[in-house]
């Protein structure tokens, strides 16, 4: 069962997995196929993490072993941390939380079924390789970004939240999901259930699990996808502060203060110049409350791009009255006396 963040700086989610039939009916298995699979489990939710959240949080997976009839099942909950930085932000930066983020990679349920999820999409897949990415105009009720994703031979098109292939476009990611399928690979059992409260959320039998490892075997795809499509802007709600008063109106972008960083933020689409300018001007650390989007730079070197679409609150900074400066008194220059010739 889920748990509520304690003082908004924890998320914990619990869940179980059951692998069946074979070896796991006697209720024992080979630790050679057991122990990849837990280290795989993981692994994934950590490099999924890593993926999705990138440095915001941590996560560690806690798991308790039982036994069921005819089945080995695996007890694992899920704690994630937020980094200590942005505990005050974890709305505003759009943080998945550990729910969310087994919801995506499919271990637990979710609205858009299985199809839509991490395992879902790569047993549809069955390693055959992409053909073509395009984000939907039309997002989903949830807020979640939907990409069309076209892949070799018949029944070849289907849609997707863009976090969904992120996952499956990682090497390291991939390579924990077929870890966790280790025991039906060895034999060891027949198939795995994700379940969630004991209540059965999907099964992958030998077939499903084939097609799974046939997708991590194929490792990322050779298509090059556009990475505003992989990694699109993301709507945050956020609380910028001024930072190098602007003193030209026209100026497209002004520099703010973000999670205690300098940002350059376009607020071309908003009133933010003209209310200065009808305030008299912007000052140091005026405090702004806004949305905007946050699109992820193109490559590990670049930065951010940040546009400011709404402001939803404005603050002025406390003005420290300025104290007229005195001139600093020179000494007087000392008269010399004139030298005496002899």
């Amino acid at each position: 069962m889920a748990e509520k963040p304690e003082d908004g700086d924890v998320s914990r989610q619990a869940f179980q997995i059951a692998y069946e039939g074979a070896a796991a009916s006697a209720h024992s298995m080979d630790v050679e196929a057991l122990a990849p699979a837990l280290l795989g489990f993981g692994r994934l939710i950590r490099e999924s993490n890593a993926v999705i959240n990138q440095n915001k949080t941590t996560v560690k997976v806690l798991v308790t072993s039982d036994f069921e009839h005819k089945c080995f099942s695996v007890d694992f909950e899920v704690v994630q941390s937020i980094m200590q930085r942005i505990k005050t932000l974890l709305h505003d930066d759009n943080v998945e939380t550990a729910r969310n983020l087994l919801q995506t990679i499919g271990i637990i349920g979710s609205a858009g079924g299985a199809i839509g999820t991490l395992f879902g999409f790569l047993k549809w897949k069955q390693g055959r390789k992409l053909k073509s990415v395009q984000q939907i105009s039309d997002i989903a009720s949830s807020g979640v970004v939907l990409l069309q994703i076209q892949i070799e031979g018949d029944g070849n098109i289907i849609q997707i939240p863009r976090d969904v292939l992120r996952l499956a476009e990682n090497q390291n990611v991939l390579r924990a999901v077929k870890e966790t399928l280790e025991p039906i690979e060895s034999n060891e059992a027949e198939r795995i259930e994700f379940r969630e409260a004991d209540q059965p959320f999907s099964i992958y039998d030998g077939e499903a699990t084939r097609a799974i490892v046939r997708s991590c075997d194929a490792g990322p795809d050779p298509i090059e996808v556009a990475p505003d499509l992989i990694a699109a802007p993301k709507t945050v709600t956020a609380t910028l502060y001024s930072y190098g008063p602007v003193f030209d109106a026209k100026a497209k972008n002004w520099r703010f203060k973000h999670q205690k960083k300098p940002i350059y933020a376009d607020i071309s689409e908003t009133s933010i110049a003209k209310d200065a300018v009808r305030r008299g001007g912007s000052f140091m650390n005026d405090r702004y409350r806004v949305r905007m989007d946050v699109t992820p730079p193109e490559t590990e070197e670049g930065t951010p791009h940040y546009k400011i679409t709404e402001v939803l609150d404005f603050t002025p900074a406390e003005r420290q009255t300025s104290l007229p400066l005195r001139r600093k008194r020179q000494a007087p220059k000392s008269k010399r006396k004139p030298s005496k010739r002899g």
